[in-house]
């Protein structure tokens, strides 16, 4: 079966379209993959940490190499020649606050911690933004920024303020009895035949201390009025005879 000279031309376009279409997406997939979610990617250049914070740790760049931190251990990164950086250590007390890599006309920060960059070293696999074709810039510079971790001083323990202890809830409002408080009196009950309070007995009287001394001394020695009155009827009657007595004599005498 041959193909009519007006169906060819068809045939020849669709053709065409297939090819563009498997080379478009194909283009689309390897830009997509280049793609760094680790990194924000911004335009142009950037030499300093002053937007980032802290100072610069190490900066390597196509004539200069500043290193005031020899301890950071990297590997690759080298300008004009590699295309990706990896920061395997990093001194401890040591916090890195961002990553610049520079290649082309765009450069990607990344900070640790933030995005799906990891907290700590190491960071593997760093690079700058793709170019339009979809593939890895060569390295222009990068520079690592960085400051000393914060440490908190510990707290004396003189400093600590001990909290008093509190008294049991049973103890507060409690006192004991007084010895000269009395025992709270009640009230009489009531009579049955009246319904009225039966009479309260009357309180003995308080005696002084020299009356309590005086019974005291009376009852310890037995004390009885009676005999003061045998005394007197016997003074009585001396009297009488005495005074008899003297009137005879003057009778006599005279």
């Amino acid at each position: 079966m041959t193909l009519d000279s007006r169906t060819r031309p068809r045939s020849v376009l669709a053709a065409g379209l297939i090819v563009g279409l498997v080379v478009g997406s194909g283009a689309t997939a390897s830009a997509t993959e280049t793609e760094e979610p680790r990194a924000a990617s911004r335009e142009g250049g950037v030499t300093t940490c002053d937007p980032f914070g802290g100072g610069p740790l190490v900066a390597v760049g196509e004539s200069e190499r500043i290193t005031n931190l020899p301890d950071l251990v990297y590997e690759g990164g080298q300008p004009g020649v590699d295309t990706h950086l990896s920061i395997t250590d990093v001194p401890e007390g040591i916090t890195v606050t961002a990553i610049v890599v520079k290649g082309g006309a765009r450069h990607n920060v990344y900070v640790p911690g933030e995005r799906a960059l990891s907290a700590e070293a190491p960071w593997k696999d760093l690079h700058a933004p793709p170019n339009d074709d979809g593939g890895i810039p060569v390295i222009n510079h990068w520079f690592a920024c960085g400051e000393e971790s914060p440490t908190l001083e510990p707290t004396p323990e003189s400093d600590v303020a001990v909290p008093a202890e509190r008294p049991d809830a049973q103890d507060i409002g409690e006192k004991e009895p007084m010895a000269n408080e009395t025992e709270e009196q009640t009230l009489p009950p009531m009579t049955e035949a009246t319904g009225s309070a039966s009479p309260r007995e009357a309180p003995a009287q308080e005696k002084t201390p020299n009356e309590n001394a005086a019974a005291d001394d009376l009852a310890s020695t037995g004390f009885s009025g009676g005999w003061l009155v045998g005394l007197g009827v016997a003074l009585l009657a001396g009297g009488g005879a005495l005074l008899a007595l003297t009137r005879r004599r003057r009778g006599k005498a005279s």
